[in-house]
């Protein structure tokens, strides 16, 4: 074989190699399906998630936890949707892997500057552990310090029993006895039932869900389509959630 048709060849093979990475950059052409029951909302199936077990099965519809609150109020909390800033719902769960990946690339896009404002929903479907971990986050939600219990839990399980919640206590410069009776309370459960509930009602099965603008990701999502998506929820009206 000659040098330059040796060189072409290699030259070949080079892109045939490299062209895999390449498009899984590049955003794909998306297909919505309407959400059903949900005026204004679609839905768009991703890549990987992680199945649940759901606490409620085998109890009939009627013993589950029906969400019927108004649905942007408790996707995307009192501040909405504003023309600048698309809200990102993230629902997760501590034991997803697809979870943790997605979150911090969420993460990276709004601290980078993108226009998109974070709300975290737990759907701790995934074992005890799960809820033990959602529990610990949304008492620091509910103290003031959710955003550095999710970044000190981040990679990492919490321990059974109280010594663990008393050391993230301390760490996150909390009252323990107030913070261990938070993550015991009520409130904490009612947050994690209307987590769940509101799920179920997005019709997601399982770990990441992401609801961007009023789009519903079931799954992992890639870079590109994800900021895709962010530009499109960005620049086109919205009057779902007015």
């Amino acid at each position: 074989m000659r040098r330059r048709d040796a060189l072409v060849l290699g030259g070949v093979v080079a892109a045939a190699v490299a062209v895999p990475p390449i498009l899984r950059r590049l955003p794909s052409e998306f297909e919505f399906q309407s959400v059903t029951g949900i005026d204004g909302f679609r839905r768009l199936t991703g890549g990987s998630f992680s199945g649940g077990v759901d606490p409620f099965f085998g109890l009939g519809e009627g013993a589950r936890p029906q969400h019927t609150e108004p649905l942007c109020a408790s996707l995307f909390g009192p501040e909405g949707w504003s023309d600048k800033t698309v809200p990102v719902a993230f629902f997760t769960d501590a034991n997803c892997p697809y979870c943790k990946d997605l979150e911090a690339r969420l993460i990276a896009l709004r601290d980078g500057g993108a226009d998109i404002r974070l709300i975290w929903h737990e759907m701790p479907l995934l074992g005890a552990s799960s809820m033990r971990h959602a529990q610990a986050i949304l008492a620091a939600r509910l103290m003031g310090a959710e955003e550095a219990a999710r970044d000190l839990l981040s990679g990492r399980m919490l321990r059974p029993g109280p010594a663990a919640l008393e050391e993230l206590a301390r760490t996150l410069d909390l009252d323990q006895d107030t913070y261990l009776e938070t993550a015991r309370s009520p409130r904490v459960e009612a947050l994690i039932t209307e987590g769940i509930a509101l799920g179920r009602r997005l019709g997601i099965p399982g770990t990441p869900g992401t609801v961007i603008g009023r789009t519903v990701v079931i799954g992992a999502i890639k870079d590109a389509d994800l900021q895709k998506l962010i530009d499109l929820e960005r620049t086109t009206p919205q009057t779902v959630c007015v």
